[in-house]
């Protein structure tokens, strides 16, 4: 009789351990502390970074909501809508949609937190084209996905990646490290500077950011300041809400050689001009845009690694599609 009540006690707190789940804590980027049922079987992503490492984890299992900005993998376009971006959330839809998770990047604003928090739902906050923190952000979702062996997977794969770059530069002084004139989002001469996030991708790879140290995150410079600062490469990484031909990001290379103001730059009379498309430069696929940085800062030192084949892969391993469109601009160099 007791062996057999023993065996039913075991078997509720078994149950119960199913049902309630394990609480896991996570730190996010704000230093917000987020408590978990893990788990979870619910989520909302508002940055397509977000969504782009939920579904390398569980193939957007939990997923029931996601942002506008969020198109890859291109199966993830028929969940519902919750929202443009982090700092547009539909807060009324997401509460419908009851997840026990919603991740969303710093434009989340605090008002927009605490009416979700308030509601019962955990909310993340990153911040994704980090290097670095990246890694961070797969492995906390793992623990909250309880995904932890398919994270290690994917953050060894990324990690592989990163140790490759700064084991090949780590020989480089500073004299050496080429000097970078950075433009985002199709827009001429407009720049970031020290502590953003493309600045520490800049200077991830081995680049010096030539705007590093402008008075304002996100400045915008003229083409005399350009000029006298003379960079060795010229850099533009354009938006991550969009897929793009390599027809188009040559479009955008030729737009840049061809002003008049930068005909006699060092970057354009030897060819040192690059377009990046932004889906490579945040979330899991940050790490082969590193990659193309790292090559065309170095080309020498990175002769034998082709970015476009390591993305394939990357592709293939954790989203079982095969890889179409542009994403680098010479991607031969």
């Amino acid at each position: 009789m007791r062996k057999k009540a023993l065996q039913i006690l075991i078997s509720l707190l078994l149950l119960i351990s199913v049902c309630c789940g394990e609480t896991v804590t996570l730190i996010d980027f704000t230093g917000h502390q987020v408590e978990l049922s893990a788990p979870v079987t619910k989520t909302v992503s508002l940055s397509a970074a977000a969504s782009e490492i939920l579904w390398a984890l569980d193939e957007g299992k939990s997923m029931v909501g996601r942002s506008t900005s969020s198109n890859f993998p291109p199966m993830i376009e028929s969940l519902t809508v919750a929202g443009k971006h982090s700092n547009s959330p539909d807060l009324e839809l997401i509460m419908e949609l009851e997840p026990e998770l919603v991740i969303a990047d710093t434009m989340l604003s605090e008002e927009d937190r605490k009416v979700l928090e308030e509601d019962g739902i955990a909310v993340v906050v990153e911040r994704f084209i980090d290097p670095n923190r990246t890694l961070l952000v797969i492995e906390n979702l793992g623990r909250a996905l309880g995904k932890e062996e398919r994270a290690s997977e994917l953050a060894g794969q990324l990690k592989g990646y990163h140790d490759l770059i700064k084991e090949r530069i780590s020989g480089t002084n500073s004299e050496e490290r080429p000097t970078v004139f950075f433009e985002w989002l199709g827009k001429p001469y407009h720049s970031a500077s020290n502590g953003t996030s493309y600045d520490n991708f800049i200077d991830f790879a081995g680049g010096v950011n030539i705007a590093a140290n402008e008075s304002v995150d996100y400045p915008d410079v003229s083409p005399e300041w350009v000029i006298e600062k003379d960079p060795d490469v010229i850099l533009h990484i354009l938006g991550s809400s969009k897929d793009y031909t390599e027809e188009e990001l040559e479009q955008w290379r030729d737009e840049i050689i061809s002003r008049p103001e930068l005909q006699n730059s060092r970057a354009v009379k030897e060819g040192r001009v690059y377009v990046l498309s932004g889906t490579v430069a945040t979330g899991v696929r940050s790490a082969i845009g590193e990659l193309y940085l790292a090559k065309w800062f170095y080309p020498e030192l990175f002769e034998d690694i082709d970015p476009g084949v390591e993305h394939e892969k990357l592709i293939q391993e954790f989203y079982n599609m095969k890889l179409e469109g542009g994403y680098a601009y010479p991607s031969d160099a």
